[in-house]
């Protein structure tokens, strides 16, 4: 039987990008996954945290990741 992983939807002001975010992430156990309808989607292994960090962590990286997708997209933009 296949793990059901659940998703958690994220919303919050980039301070360094003047704007509102919102996405949503789940995690695997192992790495935490985003997707933005508007940014689309990045997944980052927890890495030096450990196998286990607790769902602030967990959503401290998501939020990380998803202000990286919004930055990425900036950069797109700018250089077209």
């Amino acid at each position: 039987m296949a793990k059901h992983l659940a998703t958690d939807q994220v919303s919050f002001y980039d301070e360094t990008l003047k704007k509102e975010i919102e996405g949503s992430y789940r995690t695997d156990g192992k790495s935490v996954h985003v997707r933005s309808v508007k940014y689309g989607i990045k997944s980052a292994p927890y890495g030096h945290f450990g196998t286990f960090i607790d769902q602030d962590g967990q959503r401290l990286l998501a939020q990380k990741l998803l202000s990286e997708l919004a930055r990425d997209a900036g950069k797109d933009i700018g250089s077209h």
